[in-house]
């Protein structure tokens, strides 16, 4: 083996050691490659069906970060568990500072490239020096839903100490319990086969034992991925723009796929 790859093989077996110390063993030991970055970018490839619900998504995101900075005079965002800096260069064109940081070494590689402006910080927020702020927002996306549950809480508390009462913190919950993806995988699947899901009494639960209080809640796609590959995607997407048209989402975001929660950490 030359020189370089033997350095880096040994830097790389000590970093995973370092970080599976603190429970992180199943993301770090997963995206430690670029091979399974370069999979999981794919997710979101042009008119999959995760960049479709990105879609949705992202206007909502962005004009609630754009509102913020004007309301707050500034915009320092943190990134939580910020991947290949999707989120990141969302928001790039109006935050005063960005910061991007995951556990992944592979991932934040992607995301410096991904938004050159942001400050990238490889590691494990409960064990490395981190975290600066006080930041005006927080962003943590496909986080909660993959997580060690006994992970979640304290991360999200040391999150919290690094904003002021009144900041915004803004997550995502990518399998919701229940909606339409509920029933599709868990009808055919035994128990041990079946996704994360997570219901919005955890969620509530979370944020308010962690200090912080939910203002909105939006739902995004009522019909999961394998429906949009055997059905019309027109129609499949017509129904999901009528599901999620303010006139209906109070009655239908709770059967959403998708959910993004904003919320304010209080005093």
């Amino acid at each position: 083996m030359p020189r370089a790859a033997l350095k880096f093989s040994v830097a790389a077996k000590d970093w995973i050691s370092t970080m599976t110390s603190s429970g992180w063993n199943g993301y770090v030991t997963r995206f430690v490659d670029e091979g399974s970055v370069n999979e999981y970018a794919r997710l979101y490839d042009s008119g999959s069906h995760d960049d479709y619900v990105w879609s949705l998504e992202r206007p909502v995101l962005v004009e609630k970060l754009r509102r913020e900075r004007e309301r707050q005079g500034r915009l320092r965002l943190l990134d939580f568990a910020c991947g290949t800096g999707r989120i990141l260069h969302a928001v790039e064109e109006f935050a005063d500072e960005l910061t991007g940081l995951d556990i992944s070494a592979q991932m934040t590689q992607r995301a410096a490239v991904a938004s050159q402006k942001s400050t990238i910080r490889t590691g494990d927020v409960l064990t490395d020096d981190l975290l600066s702020g006080p930041y005006e927002a927080v962003t943590i996306f496909r986080f909660f839903l993959n997580a060690p549950e006994d992970l979640r809480l304290p991360i999200l508390r040391k999150i919290r100490q690094h904003m002021e009462p009144g900041a915004l913190l803004v997550l995502n919950n990518h399998g919701h319990c229940p909606s339409l993806r509920s029933l599709v995988v868990r009808v055919p699947k035994p128990r041990q086969q079946r996704p994360n899901e997570l219901r919005h009494r955890e969620i509530v639960d979370l944020l308010h034992t962690s200090g912080f209080r939910i203002a909105r809640r939006h739902g995004f796609s009522m019909f999961p991925s394998v429906l949009h590959r055997h059905l019309p995607e027109t129609a499949l997407r017509r129904a999901d723009a009528l599901a999620g048209s303010p006139l209906l989402q109070r009655l239908t975001r709770r059967l959403m796929i998708e959910q993004l929660y904003f919320a304010r950490a209080v005093g």
